[in-house]
């Protein structure tokens, strides 16, 4: 056999090559471009990030949990099973101001700036970013922001929502409107009713849907409700907590249980803090949507709810990260000095119409 007929059997079948790369970590494959135009082409098109991305969500491997500093210049990434840390990464050298993330999907980044409007996309990944452009309102505080993806139209969206406060009588306007990635342009949407806003971020994403732990009324009055925001249909919906969580509005979080939209509230402090965990049922939102799910004791004492994963709960206590078991009660510091604001990341080819690259050679965030 010549040289040549002994190359050619040596070539493995385009699907066994395609199925291999599938596989491999983007770093790898942000290299492999460079092997010849054919692997270009296939790292570069759709159906193969695609691919890659289902690939990577049912690999462990490359799911990380975000956690950024106080100071918002650098972020630690930790094993979404063991809990240990994997690296460091400085952001510092990337942008060129504090950020803070405001949700992950699919590999991308929602970040903003120390402006409520230098709001981003980023993935971390790739490194290539988009910075948005100015939305219709305007307000540096009494704002929020949300970040989803719509699967039918696979669009990637921001929404936007802030209100205004009339000083003389006491009322208050809510706005709201969504940046849409495949027209890359906001469009205001119609809210039907006022409230408050208690974060400068949504809570939870959860299949579809964007929510929020606000409030209605004033003073001695407040009434916590749900904001949830459908990214496909693009509706804003206000739904009450359950009349059992009523009278505990700052005792209550929300959280992602077993992909399905939670609300957690301290029901008993006496000896110790008892929870209730009830679920929003899948397309139950405007009806009567709550489900009681369990309860369970959480005897720590901490500054707000980050994340779960498994059954174990990411809480911020006095600036540091620990983690709760809910059926052991063991308690675990996961890293100091960190921020309260934690993203579930996977790694991703995925990229959105307008991205560039960030890095020394690339322009910052103005």
């Amino acid at each position: 056999m010549s040289p040549k007929q002994k190359l050619q059997n040596s070539y493995l079948p385009e699907d066994v090559i395609v199925e291999i790369l599938a596989r491999v970590p983007v770093k790898n494959l942000l290299r492999f471009k460079c092997v010849c135009t054919r692997w270009r082409k296939l790292i570069l098109s759709p159906w193969f990030v695609s691919l890659h991305l289902n690939r990577s969500i049912f690999n462990p491997t490359r799911h990380s949990i975000l956690v950024p500093s106080r100071c918002g210049n650098q972020s630690v990434s930790l094993d979404p099973v063991t809990f240990s840390p994997i690296q460091n990464f400085n952001q510092a050298h990337s942008f060129a101001q504090r950020v803070m993330y405001v949700g992950s999907i699919n590999g991308l980044l929602c970040i903003r700036g120390d402006s409520p409007d230098c709001i981003s996309i980023w993935n971390p990944s790739t490194r290539l970013f988009k910075k948005l452009p100015l939305g219709r309102h305007y307000s540096p505080i009494n704002i929020s922001f949300g970040f989803g993806w719509d699967p039918i139209a696979n669009d990637y969206k921001v929404i936007k929502i802030g209100y205004q406060s009339n000083l003389e009588n006491g009322q208050i306007k809510t706005w709201a409107e969504v940046w849409s990635a495949n027209s890359d342009s906001w469009r205001e949407i119609k809210v039907e009713r006022n409230f408050f806003l208690c974060r400068n971020v949504y809570d939870v994403f959860v299949k579809g849907f964007a929510h929020w732990l606000v409030k209605d009324g004033l003073k001695s009055n407040i009434k916590p409700l749900v904001a949830s925001f459908d990214m496909n249909t693009e509706v804003l919906q206000l739904v009450p907590v359950p009349e059992h969580l009523i009278g505990k509005p700052s005792a209550l979080f929300c959280m992602n249980w077993k992909e399905t939209f939670a609300l957690a509230g301290c029901v008993s402090r006496e000896p110790t803090k008892i929870y209730q965990v009830w679920t929003m049922e899948s397309g139950s939102v405007g009806k009567e949507p709550w489900s009681k799910k369990f309860t369970f004791e959480l005897d720590v004492d901490f500054y707000c709810f980050l994340y779960n994963v498994n059954g174990k709960l990411l809480l911020n206590r006095h600036g540091d990260v620990i983690l709760y078991d809910v059926e052991t009660r063991e308690t675990k510091t996961i890293v100091t000095q960190w921020m309260v604001r934690v993203q579930y990341h996977v790694e991703s080819l995925v990229s959105i119409k307008g991205f560039n690259p960030l890095g020394k050679d690339a322009k910052k965030m103005e």
